[in-house]
């Protein structure tokens, strides 16, 4: 299946495009800056898409600009909220199947648990930039499947979330996580690698084969990891898989608040967040000494 996506170097994106490229598909990459990328067509994100890019069956629009300053960023609305307009005007002409990369944040940050019985209140202008994305695709695309998410974890995760600066400068750096206040909050994760797997079930889903849909696609889910932890256990599973022996460091601060979200049930076996932490620990090599002879 040809797919035009957005993101590709994004975190999740440089996970996913290999995966999809294995699964036998042909990627194109809608890019701000060039990156070298084979099938790459460069876009600002608000002009009209160039008209070279050939017809995709699918949009994958993983593309985001986060920032949660109070005062508007035109930028982040435009890389948010007009680039899916943009894409949306081309699913309808092509009939394309949409996957769109949203935020639990689009309910705000006074419930403790999230679901699609959840109020939508959006709280910030990220959130507002993503939720307004959301009409555009409810009101004029036929078929599409909105990812509203939680945090992302993994090496070389955004520092937005802090987990992923703890487990990045552990493996890096050898530095100690760092917890502020108690830490008994509540969260629940999700691997980069089970985003990634979430968008390659939908795609088998959805699969297209002379323009007729094999499965009719969901319509929004909520991507999480299946672990409900605290904030204090995520970090001394990172100190006690990538910095053996080590505590984590402690400074005083207020307690945060739960925030779960009530995920949509994984098609695949989920990956513990142990296991991530095992599967990229640094591997010891011992030193072999010389032979005698």
């Amino acid at each position: 299946m040809r797919i035009l996506i957005t993101g590709a170097s994004s975190f999740t994106g440089k996970m996913l495009v290999p995966m999809l490229k294995e699964a036998g598909h042909e990627v194109f990459n809608l890019v701000r800056q060039d990156h070298g990328f084979s099938n790459q067509f460069l876009w600002n994100f608000t002009d009209d898409l160039p008209e070279d890019i050939p017809e995709c069956q699918t949009i994958i629009h993983l593309a985001a600009y986060v920032d949660f300053q109070n005062n508007i960023n035109i930028s982040q609305y435009n890389v948010n909220t007009i680039s899916t307009a943009k894409l949306a005007a081309y699913a309808c002409k092509r009939g394309s199947y949409f996957i769109f990369s949203s935020t639990v944040g689009v309910h705000g940050t006074k419930p403790t648990v999230f679901d699609d019985t959840t109020p939508i209140n959006p709280e910030t202008h990220y959130a507002m930039s993503k939720y307004l994305a959301e009409v555009i695709l409810r009101t004029f695309v036929q078929n599409y499947t909105i990812l509203r998410i939680g945090g992302i974890y993994g090496l070389d995760g955004p520092a937005h979330l802090g987990l992923n600066s703890a487990i990045t400068n552990a493996y890096y750096k050898k530095e100690r996580p760092t917890i502020k206040g108690p830490g008994k909050a509540k969260r629940n994760y999700i691997c980069v690698n089970d985003v990634a797997q979430w968008i390659l079930y939908l795609l088998g889903r959805y699969e297209v084969k002379g323009y007729k849909v094999a499965m009719q696609p969901h319509k929004t889910l909520y991507l999480a990891g299946p672990e409900v932890m605290s904030i204090e256990g995520y970090l001394k599973e990172v100190a006690d898989i990538l910095l053996p022996d080590e505590e984590i460091i402690r400074i005083n601060g207020q307690e945060s608040k739960d925030m779960v979200i009530k995920f949509t049930p994984h098609p695949f076996t989920p990956t513990p967040f142990r296991k991530y932490l095992q599967s990229i620990k640094p591997v010891k090599i011992a030193r072999l000494g010389k032979a005698n002879g």
